[in-house]
């Protein structure tokens, strides 16, 4: 992740996600098999891939099914430690969707496989600035090719927001994080996003501080705190927000940029903010497991995801950002095209903590999920 200057998105209007010069996720297997057509050759085992949810559009992989004749089990999963854990467990994955913040650890753990990425067709139109960060977990790249990238905001129901709070809504990560402002939002609803990392690093990010260099010491506070709020919180989930906020049953969520755009996209009445302290920008990679089973067709698929005109296809679906300099070029060719934001030189580098800070974050996520930490 990376923290990205604030501002404000509406659909349709990605000037306004970042000043000038956002669910990824649902649980458990979505068996969707995509019969090949009699044209193509059919293969005997289908690919298993794993994405985030809301992540692609479908139609794509049955293009992909009819041009190849290569079936896709599809999945999707809640988390980045949902899918480590997959893949530590050897989950019969082809093609995983990590991002940058646990990329760099699955090549470690040996949990990729290389593919020569760079050699892919279409792997020279990729954005420079996205590239860059991929270098610093995988330098010569043999591992992955970007997929997406977004960011992290508010999702607020404007309305239900501004009567909970008796007037006009602070573009401001205080509305998930200061206790006098969620004392007047709980009971409209506030919810943050299941992502350990996410949430601890906005925190520090909103009191000055960066994850990267704090100590032990340091991040017990913030996580007190964060026990503190958690009554606060209706729950802590990637995935319930969006249909909650647009049913009036939350007024608050702490959301992915593709989520809330999509939702206001619909006429929900849901507005993406990025806060006025910044916020954290995500890339996704797409990789093959060490365990794969079908690396070709894999490969297939992930040559296929390079082609500009279906990166084009999915950001157009997803309410995300493409990271394939072609196909953002021929979404802003359509104009006004929020798929078509770029990444800037002056959004902040996301810092992974040590690995003793990590270990306690780890350690107490679990707790606040379950609201066993206390709280007064």
């Amino acid at each position: 992740m990376a923290f990205a200057a604030p501002g404000e998105a509406a659909a349709g209007d990605h000037n306004a996600i970042y000043p000038p010069n956002g669910s990824r996720t649902v649980k458990k297997w979505i068996m969707a098999p995509l019969l090949a057509f009699a044209l193509s050759p059919v293969h005997a085992q289908p690919l298993n891939v794993a994405n985030w949810n809301d992540y692609i559009d479908p139609a794509v992989l049955a293009d992909f099914t009819r041009e190849t004749g290569i079936e896709v089990n599809y999945r999707t999963y809640d988390s980045d430690q949902e899918v480590y854990a997959l893949l530590k467990q050897g989950e019969a994955l082809d093609v995983v969707v990590p991002s940058t913040d646990n990329f760099g650890k699955l090549i470690r753990e040996g949990l990729l496989r290389p593919y020569a990425a760079a050699s892919l067709p279409g792997f020279e139109a990729l954005e420079p600035l996205i590239m860059a960060r991929v270098a610093g977990h995988d330098p010569t790249h043999e591992y992955g090719v970007p997929y997406l990238w977004g960011s992290i905001g508010l999702a607020v129901n404007v309305p239900q927001a501004e009567a909970a709070l008796g007037g006009p809504v602070p573009n401001t990560w205080g509305l998930v994080f200061d206790k006098a402002l969620l004392a007047r939002l709980s009971a409209c609803g506030v919810t943050l996003l299941d992502s350990a990392n996410d949430v601890t690093s906005l925190l520090a990010n909103y009191q000055g501080r960066s994850l990267g260099t704090a100590g032990e010491a340091y991040v017990s506070r913030v996580l007190e705190q964060l026990g503190r709020l958690r009554p606060h919180y209706r729950y802590i989930d990637s995935s319930r927000y969006v249909d909650d906020l647009g049913s009036g049953k939350l007024c608050v969520s702490m959301a992915w940029t593709g989520d809330a755009l999509a939702a206001a996209a619909k006429g929900l009445p849901v507005k993406f903010m990025v806060p006025e302290e910044g916020s954290l920008v995500f890339v996704d990679i797409l990789a093959i497991p060490a365990a794969a089973k079908n690396p070709e067709e894999a490969q297939a698929f992930i040559r296929y995801m390079l082609r500009p005109e279906v990166s084009a296809r999915i950001a157009r679906a997803t309410y995300y950002q493409t990271p394939n300099a072609r196909a953002r070029q021929a979404l802003e060719a359509e104009g006004g095209s929020v798929q078509a934001a770029r990444l800037s030189a002056d959004m902040f580098g996301y810092q992974a903590p040590r690995e003793e800070v990590g270990k306690l974050i780890d350690d107490f996520w679990p707790r606040l999920l379950e609201n066993r930490v206390g709280g007064r």
